[in-house]
């Protein structure tokens, strides 16, 4: 049994499951509840309305505030703003400049990965075909 009789199929399976938990690209937002219960989430925010300043710049949650606290459950990272006319001071969710360039050198990273074992891949293929094709001709010469 050779290599190219299996097909590529396997190697992509194995390739994605190497590589999927690193990436976590499966992250993202819970769904809003659509059953007509307001919820402190869904109120207006004070700096929604007026002027703001920050405070503390974008950090990331702990575990139990992801679970907990509605900014955290959305990117991970929150920031404390204080509002100007009101004086308030609140938390609302942010993403984080460094988290979204790990993620992109993450993903640039694989693409690079990715497209170099396929090229490998295509210059193997047609190395194989090239000397089926060559192996026909001299068998079609060898006939005459």
């Amino acid at each position: 049994m050779n290599l190219s009789s299996l097909g590529a199929l396997p190697f992509l399976w194995m390739g994605w499951s190497f590589f999927y938990p690193y990436f976590g690209f499966c992250e993202g937002a819970p769904f809003k509840q659509e059953d007509g219960i307001t919820s402190n989430a869904e109120r207006q925010s004070c700096w929604e309305i007026e002027e703001f300043t920050v405070q503390q710049e974008c950090t990331r949650c702990d575990d139990y505030t992801k679970k907990t606290e509605s900014e955290c459950m959305f990117s991970g990272f929150v920031e404390k703003i204080k509002c100007n006319h009101s004086g308030q001071v609140e938390y609302r969710s942010c993403r984080s400049a460094t988290e979204e360039e790990l993620k992109f050198w993450k993903f640039e990273g694989s693409m690079l990965s990715f497209g170099t074992v396929f090229a490998i891949l295509v210059l193997f293929r047609q190395r194989t075909l090239d000397r089926r094709a060559e192996y026909k001709v001299l068998q079609q010469i060898e006939a005459i």
